[in-house]
């Protein structure tokens, strides 16, 4: 269906025609049949709002918050107006949900003249800056949001969220989410910021990230986790991001366990981590061992001392542990986000159970760029302070 190129009128139309009425998944789907042509939703959306009384429901909420309303704007900006007009008196009765049309509209129309604005200012060959162009270039090289701490740093959360938008150092919802640490302020998860990490997400053609990151998070965040998956519903996905735990490489190739490495040994030695990852794409498999890929960590030193390091993804087979190997038409280091997780477990209360409680504390790794604060006792590591002995348990989400 999604395929034909009249496939608005032939099932759209009808199909839509009591949408209040359809799943979550429903109106998806819908969402998904017009995406090339939103201008289609919103005339079904103003038809049926004028036919039923200028009732506004949950269903129409829920499709002005996922549809792309700046391509609306763009493709057909009377049809954009006359729906908002409609929304206007339907949604006069109640203070609620006038703020969130109000709201809408205003960020449709800012977002739209942005991207006009961002458009005129391009070269006419659209070339990427020479900075981006370098980070980008180096196709082994695990990228990170704070690679470009001098770019995002000090930025309100709205400056930050419309840079995101369209820079190339932004990769995926891991890093946009990341980054928000580099702000001048602590980001409030409410209902419109995560709105504009959706809108962000759907405008970038992003993966959604894995629900597992939510789950790793530090207790601390347990409100920011509620409000991303209360008001996130196109965030998560189990089938477009996954999870999987490093595992340290010994120097005789030899797989050891996740913990055989601390924080100081990432500054002053080559460490390697394997991780087990078959990639959905690779069906015919006939090669021995597992399938995987491996990280190598490079450290990089500055008047003799720590300073920072550099990740790689290893496209070398013969650099592999014994059993153990990578398809590197499907495994590409711009598809992997590392989040390492620290032992947050308080050893003061009677527990029975002697494992750690790792945990990640929206701290990322510092490399490329950004290297060791003066107190080598203790080291900062993206906005987590540590000792550098700690061990830490290394997780890679990667991105479908």
């Amino acid at each position: 269906i999604c395929s034909l190129e009249n496939r608005a009128e032939i099932f759209v139309e009808p199909y839509m025609r009591n949408y209040s009425e359809l799943e979550t998944s429903q109106l998806d789907l819908m969402l998904q049949i017009t995406r090339s042509n939103p201008v289609f939703l919103l005339k079904i959306m103003k038809k049926n709002l004028e036919c039923e009384g200028k009732i506004f429901d949950e269903a129409s909420r829920y499709l002005l918050q996922k549809v792309d309303l700046c391509k609306c704007i763009s493709d057909d900006d009377a049809s954009f107006e006359e729906l908002f007009d409609v929304l206007d008196s339907a949604s006069q009765s109640s203070d609620s949900d006038a703020s969130f049309v109000n709201v809408l509209y205003r960020r449709s129309t800012r977002e739209f003249k942005k991207t006009i604005s961002l458009n005129s200012s391009l070269p006419s060959n659209n070339t990427i800056p020479p900075a981006s162009a370098h980070f980008l270039s180096t196709l082994g090289e695990i990228p990170h949001i704070f690679s470009s701490f001098e770019i995002f740093h000090g930025l309100s959360v709205q400056e930050y969220l419309e840079a995101a938008t369209n820079s190339p150092l932004v990769l995926n919802l891991y890093m946009l989410i990341e980054g928000l640490v580099l702000c001048d302020e602590y980001p409030s998860y409410d209902m419109f910021m995560v709105d504009e990490m959706e809108i962000i997400r759907l405008k970038r053609g992003w993966s959604r990230m894995s629900p597992e990151f939510l789950d790793s998070w530090q207790n601390n965040y347990a409100v920011d986790v509620t409000s991303i998956r209360q008001y996130g519903n196109d965030l998560t996905s189990k089938e477009e991001s996954v999870r999987r735990v490093g595992r340290v490489v010994g120097p005789d190739k030899k797989i050891l366990s996740w913990n055989s490495c601390t924080v100081k040994d990432l500054f002053e030695t080559f460490q390697s981590f394997a991780f087990n990852f078959k990639h959905p794409n690779t069906t015919n498999c006939d090669l021995d061992g597992k399938c995987g890929f491996v990280l190598t960590f490079a450290p990089e030193m500055k008047s003799g001392k720590p300073h920072k390091f550099k990740v790689n993804l290893c496209l070398n087979q013969e650099e592999y542990p014994e059993g153990l190997h990578i398809h590197p038409e499907v495994v590409k280091a711009d598809k992997i986000h590392l989040v390492p997780m620290f032992d947050v477990t308080d050893y003061s209360c009677d527990d029975d159970d002697d494992q750690p409680d790792m945990r990640y504390s929206i701290a990322a790794f510092t490399w490329n760029n950004v290297g060791l604060c003066d107190f080598y006792a203790h080291c900062k590591i993206g906005n987590w302070y540590g000792k550098l002995l700690d061990v830490f348990k290394l997780a890679a989400f990667i991105t479908l």
